[in-house]
């Protein structure tokens, strides 16, 4: 069921959901870092991340590696890197390029373009589902961007320059604005007497949709939320899921 709140104007989906979450095994799909209140740069905070804990779950299991590879593709960074690299030892870019994949292997960091299988044997793709039919503040709405321009449009262009709110805002990479909205939207009552359970937004690479589920229970110490693990898979090469992603992104993958 799908609806519009008639006290903030934000559109919201109602549960319950089922989504997919790529985890280390180690910790498993339900302990997120958690956020501090006064933390004062929130430039490594996720999207949706708010004060307390966030689980992100995607629609499919397509986006679960769309989102969870973006950090392996080869970026400005590792190439200025390389380039300088070159530059300073006086060699060729695809000699420098080995010496710093050599490097970063030997240290245990994953090398952009490189996904080695000890990142598939450590993780499991989880199945999650939330019951409870808590509702969802849908971002992928007009009715739920005009409502964030009318409550925060002063704000965020007071405090970030953001003049208008736009899908360009909340897929954007200023975490400063985003988890400013996130957090007005974990505060406020919708207009059945509840909070929202979280959010439901664009994949920021395209594709399907992500959810952002906020851990109100465990942040207030009152047990667990309403969460089902549904079920746990390995990560094996052939995932026909895993290879399209590969693909998409130019990755090598043992």
């Amino acid at each position: 069921m799908t609806g519009i709140c008639s006290g903030t104007g934000l559109a919201y989906i109602e549960g319950p959901i089922t989504g997919y979450r790529i985890a280390k095994s180690s910790y498993g799909p339900l302990n997120p870092l958690p956020r501090s209140a006064g933390a004062p740069d929130r430039s490594s905070w996720s999207r949706f991340d708010t004060p307390g804990s966030t689980v992100y779950l995607a629609g499919d299991r397509r986006t679960a590696y769309a989102e969870t590879l973006a950090m392996a593709r080869v970026g400005k960074d590792f190439r200025d890197a390389v380039a300088f690299a070159a530059r300073q030892f006086d060699l060729p870019v695809e000699v420098a390029q080995k010496m710093i994949h050599d490097d970063w292997t030997r240290n245990g960091n994953m090398v952009p373009g490189w996904l080695p299988a000890n990142w598939r044997d450590g993780r499991l793709m989880y199945t999650l589902r939330i019951n409870e039919p808590n509702r969802w503040v849908d971002l992928t709405a007009a009715e739920s961007i005009a409502a964030l321009n009318r409550h925060l449009g002063p704000t965020l262009d007071d405090a970030f320059g953001i003049g208008t709110i736009t899908l360009g805002t909340l897929a954007g990479e200023d975490r400063g604005a985003t988890t400013a909205i996130a957090e007005w939207l974990r505060e406020q009552v919708l207009d059945d007497g509840n909070y929202a359970a979280g959010v439901r937004a664009h994949s920021k690479y395209g594709g399907g949709h992500c959810w952002a589920y906020w851990l109100r229970r465990q942040d207030d110490r009152l047990g667990l939320d309403p969460v089902r693990v549904e079920a746990e898979a390995e990560i094996h090469r052939n995932d026909t899921d895993l290879t399209y992603v590969l693909a998409l992104y130019g990755l090598e993958c043992r």
